[in-house]
């Protein structure tokens, strides 16, 4: 009984012979619609591609080839559609009822394809541009539609998101299975190098974009190492390694552009969480364990130290979004669970070693402004002077080429603020204030001695604080010069520090 209405269907295709030449008809029609449609279409995106400054340019060209007219398939959608024509007469029964559903199918296809035409004329362009991504798995068409996206300027927020969505996906895929490590390379290098025409805001804020690109940068990390020592997995190393170049660049360029444009918070909100949640991941290379750490907050500090006192949130950002536990004090730097301040100190000595050594005679904005609160404890210039000596060659005339050297950092010292109490004199006020004052300033001074001794114990030992108190009372300079004022200065912190230690190992 079921076959009943099929039995019937056949008997009604024997009889309308017609049936092939209306759908035939039906088709050609179609085609003749289609046809100018996609010649302008088609015209339209060549000349669009001449043009250096239009938007999506080589997407919009594959999604018009491949998810608008579908050139490939439609071969065969015109052949279905045109099937029961060239057999109708050599054929009869089952095979006519295939060949007509066939045939009405091949029609529907191509009346999907006019109305995605319609859709896409009409301006609904972004539905079928990340439709065509989502099902993409051509490499070499992923280079070329994705460099064309991220070229693009000024993508809306929301479809901008929608883009690294489906973009990180396929880096996901590719980072994974590391089958085809070019792409992966290249993707992440067309990124970065558009990475300015992206909008900050979606980078830091919108989907965890950054959380995914440090995610990467971990996986990545993982793989180097694990092919650095086998011989045969060279090549393998080669390839993590081009691409975890790839991605220091690109968080050091959100680092800078965070600092720059106000996105402190999401960025240390972020790469926070991130650092604590790997800071005990490490590889054993030759018996030596490497810390992840170590590497990504290598790369950070060498945007941070250059960017930080001339964003417009510095306050902010050491105030507030620095994490604590980064600061070098003295009971950050004894905490066998913080391996953070080691790092930050091992960077900053790095990094201000070179600018002491080779110092100019103007003053230093950056490095006193960074030494002043990575260091929160210390008395500013104190440290300063004490830093500087450190950094100064070794040899007979020691004292005397630390006089004689620019002092170019250390000089401004912290802000502070005061209110005056209800019903205070002025003059009250200005005791109080001076009282208060003195007592930080002993505090600091107490601070930076014995952070000095766990920092620099050879340097400033008993016997070479002694020797250097001789040096400095042998020297001879020009009174009121700027000199004997540097010598005083350095003999007074010199007999201080030494006074200090004598009271603190007795």
């Amino acid at each position: 009984m079921t076959f009943e209405p099929i039995k019937y269907y056949l008997i009604i295709l024997e009889r309308v012979s017609d049936l092939p030449n209306i759908l035939r008809g039906l088709g050609i029609a179609l085609l003749t619609i289609l046809i100018p449609l996609a010649i302008t279409i088609l015209v339209d995106a060549y000349q669009k591609r001449k043009d250096e400054k239009s938007e999506f340019k080589n997407l919009d060209l594959h999604v018009i080839l491949d998810g608008i007219f579908k050139i490939k398939q439609l071969l065969f959608y015109v052949i279905l559609i045109f099937l029961s024509t060239m057999l109708w007469e050599i054929s009869s029964g089952t095979l006519r009822f295939i060949e007509i559903i066939l045939s009405f199918t091949g029609i529907c296809l191509v009346a999907r394809i006019l109305l995605n035409v319609y859709g896409w004329v009409k301006g609904n362009v972004f539905k079928f541009r990340f439709s065509y991504l989502k099902d993409l798995r051509n490499h070499e068409d992923m280079e070329v539609v994705w460099r064309s996206v991220w070229e693009t300027e000024n993508i809306n927020p929301q479809n901008e998101t929608e883009f690294f969505a489906l973009f990180s996906s396929f880096v996901d895929q590719l980072l994974e299975a590391m089958r085809n490590p070019k792409t992966a390379f290249k993707l992440l290098n067309d990124f970065y190098i558009f990475i300015n025409n992206r909008s900050i805001s979606s980078l830091v804020t919108e989907r965890e974009i950054f959380a995914r690109i440090l995610d990467w940068h971990f996986k990545v990390w993982q793989k180097e190492y694990e092919y650095i020592n086998q011989e045969k997995k060279l090549e393998e190393w080669a390839a993590y390694s081009e691409v975890s170049r790839t991605l220091d660049s690109i968080i050091r360029k959100i680092e800078e552009r965070a600092l720059k444009e106000r996105k402190s918070f999401w960025f240390f909100d972020y790469f926070k969480k991130h650092v604590e949640k790997h800071k005990a991941e490490f590889v054993l290379v030759n018996q030596e364990e490497i810390y992840y750490i170590d590497s990504l907050l290598s790369t950070f500090y060498q945007v941070f130290f250059q960017n930080v006192s001339d964003s417009s949130e510095r306050f902010g950002i050491w105030q507030h979004f620095f994490p604590a536990e980064w600061k070098i004090t003295k009971n950050n730097l004894k905490d066998k669970q913080n391996p953070f301040v080691r790092i930050s100190l091992d960077e900053f000595l790095r990094w201000s070693q070179e600018r002491i050594w080779r110092p100019e005679e103007k003053f230093d904005r950056e490095l006193d402004d960074i030494s002043t609160n990575l260091f929160p404890e210390v008395e500013p210039n104190i440290w300063a002077i004490i830093l500087i000596f450190a950094f100064s060659p070794f040899g007979e005339g020691r004292m005397d080429s630390v006089i004689q050297r620019p002092w170019n950092f250390g000089s401004v010292g912290r802000v502070k603020t005061y209110s005056g109490g209800s019903g205070e004199s002025e003059e009250d006020f200005e005791r109080r204030i001076t009282r208060t004052l003195h007592a930080q300033y002993e505090i600091e001074k107490k601070n930076t001695f014995e952070l000095t001794y766990l920092l620099f114990p050879r340097d400033f030992s008993k016997e070479n604080l002694e020797d250097n108190i001789k040096n400095l009372e042998a020297l001879k300079y020009q009174k009121e010069s700027q000199e004997e004022k540097k010598r005083l200065t350095l003999l007074q912190i010199f007999s201080e520090m030494l006074q200090f230690l004598k009271l603190t190992t007795q």
